[in-house]
């Protein structure tokens, strides 16, 4: 990323602290790096760029910038999906809350406990998701923990009193997961084999938005008969997974030509970001008739094919072990909730069987 001339450019007391030389620049510009860029702009098929680092500039305080680089350079954040997610929540909802009530820029300890009641009261009648609300929470509350150990600041305005519980493998706030027959549905709206490379690549490699869109064509391996591609997962984690003749054949098609850059390209020979394959499924969703009530998502697509894993017997091991997650409680959760809901179907069957003989004499 080029630099940006109006963002901070020196180190204050309470930031890294480098011995001298241009260590810190080439530090800062890691840093500024993982943030990278965000569309703010479409004018027909072009799209409009501009640095989330300068974006955040813009809006907060030049010790609360140079403070959230310090953060975000933490190992506790390493993914660099998890810097961005962060550092838009800041920029989004908590630079903007803080304008609402008279701030020119978000600074760390301007926010009071009542704030924050006040802040997510208002959002709970909004109808925002708890999960959303408790994310956003946890953002500004990872902050100031952070910021609290190197400065003075006023208490912690997040509180477990205004953090919401969110309870574990509540279906009704989990990503939804779409049967075998309804992601054929969805398949068969692809109205070219990109389309039909996109959700077949999600779909067969549990893949998150992020890895496919981040990957190059050098990701791309051949071993003997085999063809791989090389993720970098979350937390940097770096994985071969084998690619299902069909997609290796759609891939080849492509990159057919190409032996440098992205390996997923648009329309416009750009390379595919999160916001492309967000239009994408939702318009194949809305084809082929399924969540009528909520967006096909990547996600949708990751937590189906874990799901459909557990239903055909894998054992839970190695849907872990192939879906990367960390705590194997994630893969128990789909698990749980898989099962929870053919239980809760069985008992519901069984009740309507004491019924059942009694029904049709009314309906005649």
């Amino acid at each position: 990323m080029a630099e940006t001339p109006n963002l901070p450019q020196q180190a204050t007391s309470h930031a890294i602290t480098l011995p001298g030389s241009s260590l810190f620049d080439v530090v800062r510009q890691k840093l500024l790096d993982d943030l990278g860029q965000v569309q703010v702009e479409r004018r027909g098929q072009e799209r409009i760029y501009r640095p989330r680092a300068e974006m955040l500039a813009e809006v907060v305080t030049a010790d609360t910038w140079i403070m959230m680089l310090d953060w975000l350079s933490s190992t506790r954040r390493s993914s660099v999906n998890t810097k961005r997610a962060y550092a838009d929540d800041i920029r989004r909802v908590w630079a903007a809350y803080a304008q609402e009530l008279g701030h020119e820029r978000f600074a760390l300890g301007i926010f009071t406990r009542d704030h924050i009641r006040a802040w997510r009261i208002r959002e709970e009648a909004k109808g925002t998701p708890l999960t959303t609300i408790a994310r956003y929470l946890r953002a500004l509350s990872s902050l100031h923990v952070y910021a609290a150990e190197r400065i003075d600041l006023p208490r912690n305005p997040v509180t477990q009193d205004d953090t919401p519980r969110i309870e574990s493998g509540n279906s009704s706030t989990s990503t939804p997961v779409l049967e075998v027959s309804e992601i054929q549905a969805v398949i068969a709206q692809a109205k070219n084999e990109f389309d039909l490379l996109v959700v077949t690549l999600l779909y067969a490699l549990a893949g998150r938005v992020s890895e496919m869109c981040a990957a190059d064509v050098t990701d791309r391996l051949e071993r003997g008969r085999r063809s791989y591609l090389d993720v970098t997962r979350k937390e940097n984690k770096e994985r071969l997974l084998p690619l299902p003749i069909t997609v290796a054949e759609l891939l080849d098609a492509h990159t057919e030509g190409r032996t440098e850059g992205a390996l997923l390209l648009d329309a416009k020979a750009e390379r595919l970001d999160r916001h492309d394959v967000a239009r994408m499924l939702a318009r194949m969703g809305k084809k082929a008739g399924v969540l009528p009530e909520r967006k096909l998502t990547p996600h949708v697509l990751r937590a189906s094919r874990i799901t459909h894993m557990l239903d055909d017997g894998v054992p839970l091991a190695e849907v872990q072990a192939f879906a990367d997650h960390d705590n194997p409680a994630t893969t128990v959760g789909y698990w749980d909730r898989r099962n929870k809901g053919q239980r809760n179907a069985a008992h519901v069957d069984a009740a309507e069987a004491v019924f059942a003989d009694v029904v049709p004499q009314f309906r005649r």
